[in-house]
């Protein structure tokens, strides 16, 4: 596992290095062409002044400014050295400067250009140094000396060891400078992780049974605002998946005491003293209806499970919820005409996308608690509209749900104090769970004259 401490700073020293590098060799280029443009001008002015005093003589006669423009010797003036000859037309030497003991080299294009009049620029080697020299037409200044040319070359030496120190000081800082943005870099990336290690830090210490677990390290920090709020929204989704968990694991363990409770003891009277087989039918019978009851119990609490787990996108399909109103209708008609309660539904079709069997388990919970409410001769309407949101409405005739009763009506295993014992109490809790997974809701609205509960579903997308 590498560091991304150690590659931030090794990423920041690369940077600066190829900067510096990239500065240097256009510093390198811009410098050397600087240097020989003040050398070409420098040569191509003592070239004027020579021809200019050799032109002023008449004759053949040419001399040279040998103590003024030119240095022979070593030392420091050897950076100024000079060096001139004559040539004739056709490349024989005329005259030399004093520092020469041999003829300069006179290239022959160099030549051939200067005789049309044209002043010439050259670089080459001679008596094994580089030199940079003009090769000047005297035909330019007058007609004295009209077919001769002018060379006046210096020694390329001091430039080029004035480039190489240049070049070589431009290197070391480079380095220099490579490994002070390491050190940066090093430093700057400390710094701007040391906000997500305490971040990390203070999740670590967050356990479960933490009371409200939330991150406050940087928080109002631009930078890590959202960070941090999408771990505290993670840590809340968990919190509340534990709280759901364990308020699951309390309930299913306190409802199904009894039940079992119930059970065992019957069990434990008929195995006390021997029974007659009416006797021990009875006990089955009640044995049975307790199972039943068991089943139901865990039926619910998985049903419940499962909608506070929500929905998965394939879950999710086209539902006419007007025809689920009807199915769930034509289900408990039978036992609403043995009491003469009419049930009747209204309404358009109202398309949603949801769950068939949970939205289906919500209207008939909806639907069977008005009918066991309903007096009878009464009735049970429901009403479906479509819009943004989608609703349907479930109210009977019956005498309502007390007051007393609302603030836990939705309440687990809530069955009130008017309502028989019959039932799990967990009828309205897993309609209202199923509502919320499809991302809506289910509320009482009051009594009118009965309870009026209303499902709302939001309308489906775009396709």
């Amino acid at each position: 596992m590498h560091s991304f401490r150690l590659t931030l700073a090794f990423r920041t020293a690369g940077g600066v290095l190829a900067l510096m590098l990239l500065l240097a060799i256009i510093s390198a280029v811009a410098l050397r062409a600087l240097l020989y443009r003040q050398l070409d001008g420098t040569l191509v002015h003592l070239a004027e002044v020579e021809a200019e005093a050799g032109a002023a003589q008449m004759g053949s006669a040419f001399q040279f400014h040998e103590g003024v423009l030119l240095s022979t010797g070593g030392g420091a003036g050897a950076e100024l050295t000079r060096y001139a000859e004559l040539w004739t037309s056709d490349g024989a030497p005329a005259a030399r400067s004093a520092n020469l003991d041999r003829d300069l080299f006179l290239p022959a294009g160099a030549r051939e250009a200067a005789l049309d009049g044209r002043i010439v620029w050259d670089t080459h080697v001679w008596e094994g140094q580089r030199l940079r020299c003009v090769v000047y037409p005297l035909r330019l200044v007058g007609a004295a000396h009209g077919h001769h040319l002018l060379q006046v070359a210096a020694p390329l030496a001091p430039l080029d060891r004035t480039l190489r120190d240049f070049i070589l000081s431009e290197l070391l800082l480079s380095l220099l400078a490579c490994g002070g943005a390491f050190l940066v870099g090093w430093q700057i990336a400390g710094a701007a992780l040391r906000p997500t290690r305490e971040i990390t830090e203070q999740a670590e210490a967050i356990r479960e049974g933490t009371p409200s677990p939330t991150i406050t390290a940087h928080a109002d920090a631009a930078e890590f605002s959202r960070l941090v709020h999408v771990l505290n929204g993670m840590l809340g989704r968990l919190d509340r998946a534990f709280a759901v968990q364990r308020r699951f694991t309390a309930d299913a363990s306190h409802e199904l005491r009894g039940p079992l409770t119930a059970l065992r003891g019957e069990l434990d009277l008929a195995l006390k003293r021997p029974r007659s087989p009416d006797e021990y039918q009875a006990t089955l019978q009640r044995c049975r209806e307790e199972v039943i009851r068991l089943t139901h119990l865990a039926t619910d609490l998985l049903t419940l499970a499962r909608n506070e787990a929500g929905l998965n996108g394939q879950d999710r399909v086209d539902i006419d919820l007007r025809v689920i109103a009807e199915r769930v209708l034509d289900r408990f008609r039978s036992a609403a005409q043995g009491r003469g309660v009419r049930l009747t539904v209204t309404g358009e079709a109202a398309i949603v996308k949801g769950d068939p069997g949970m939205l289906e388990r919500v209207v008939s919970n909806l639907v069977d608690n008005a009918v066991k409410h309903a007096p009878e001769a009464g009735a049970v309407e429901v009403a479906v509209v479509a819009g943004n949101p989608t609703t349907l409405t479930v109210k009977d005739t019956g005498t309502g749900i007390a007051q007393a009763d609302r603030p836990q009506l939705f309440s687990r295993f809530f069955r009130g104090e008017a309502t028989s014992a019959a039932g799990t109490g967990l009828g309205l809790a897993i309609a209202r769970s199923a509502a919320e997974a499809h991302g809506g809701s289910l509320e009482f609205l009051g009594n009118d004259p009965g309870a009026v509960f209303q499902l709302r579903l939001p309308a489906p997308g775009p396709r």
